[in-house]
């Protein structure tokens, strides 16, 4: 890892700063606060929340390599705050499926009887759990009040029942809502919410409008989800493991060499 150099924006420094410490021990990092301090040759990491700066740039200018992080896919509503955080390369989810790296991941993933159940595509209705209006839509090209509009009018159109699911409240607390909701629906909807992977773990199937780390499973029913769970275990990492350098060497291999 001592051969690749770093640009960190303040705020993910200030914000998530355990999430970098190995790379400011081990590998060349520079700190900055503007984008005219973006140098190419360097990987841009950063983590959400950030500035709009940040994304201006690697929007722009797709010359900038760039590592992105937020919170975990699977594991954090056994937990007061977040323990595990994903990490993307190159874009705002890993949505590339890879061959795994060494040995299997899946044991690391904190899954329990609420959250794996046998397919199931029975349901009332179709859930549609509906993102915030954040600069996520600004990076893809869209426009959210129009995008809501449009993506509300169709859902209404079609003959199944449509329940809307507004993205409100902490991670625990949706956890515990949002479950039973998805556990009724016959399909989960989503831009690109987490809802999706939790919908695929219940045995749902889903919808992806804008980007997920699990769309290559969407409109599949039934399929083998062992490789969609070593997908999001080699997506995600706990903060031990960004301390030790284990997420970034796997990220590496996984997303980084693999980026064909």
């Amino acid at each position: 890892m001592h051969q690749y150099k770093f640009q960190i924006p303040k705020r993910s420094k200030e914000l998530r700063g355990q999430l970098f410490s190995y790379l400011y021990k081990h590998c060349d990092v520079k700190t900055i606060e503007r984008p005219e301090e973006i140098e190419i040759d360097r990987y841009l990491a950063f983590s959400h929340p950030f500035d709009d700066w940040v994304f201006d740039a690697i929007s722009k200018d797709r010359r900038i390599n760039f590592f992105h992080l937020d919170n975990g896919y699977i594991g954090n509503h056994r937990h007061k705050t977040p323990l595990y955080y994903r990490i993307s390369y190159n874009s705002l989810q890993n949505t590339k499926v890879r061959p795994p790296v060494n040995k299997s991941r899946i044991e690391y993933l904190e899954i329990d009887d609420d959250l794996w159940k046998e397919w199931n595509e029975g349901g009332d209705y179709n859930l549609l759990v509906m993102p915030n209006n954040s600069n996520i839509f600004k990076y893809l090209g869209e426009d959210y009040s129009t995008w809501r509009t449009n993506t509300v009018r169709h859902y209404d159109s079609l003959p199944e029942k449509l329940i809307i699911r507004e993205k409100e409240g902490k991670r625990r607390q949706r956890f515990q809502e949002i479950l039973p909701m998805m556990l009724s629906a016959k399909k989960v909807i989503t831009y690109h919410s987490m809802a999706v992977v939790e919908a695929l773990c219940l045995g749902k199937p889903i919808e992806v409008l804008g980007q997920s780390a699990v769309q290559h499973w969407q409109g599949q029913f039934g399929f083998d989800r062992k490789p969609m769970l070593e997908h999001i275990a080699h997506s995600q990492f706990s903060r031990k493991e960004y301390e030790d350098g284990t997420a970034w060497e796997t990220t590496f291999k996984y997303q980084v060499e693999q980026d064909v």
